[in-house]
């Protein structure tokens, strides 16, 4: 568990200012952590990556 934080803490070093004053606003907004947000976030970024990666099969078809 502490992994995911330091995961969350490396990620968060390398995000401007402006971005960070949005998660924080966005977190407290949505009632959850500046790092729960981020991993929302972060979830919902990796979920766009794959589905424009992988289109689904029934398209191609």
């Amino acid at each position: 568990m502490s992994h995911m934080a330091n995961d969350n803490q490396l990620v968060m070093s390398h995000i401007s200012p402006e971005v960070r004053r949005l998660i924080k606003s966005y977190a407290i907004v949505n009632g959850c952590t500046q790092a729960e947000m981020l991993e929302r976030m972060v979830l919902e970024w990796n979920a766009q990556q794959s589905e424009s990666e992988r289109p689904p099969g029934d398209e191609d078809e």
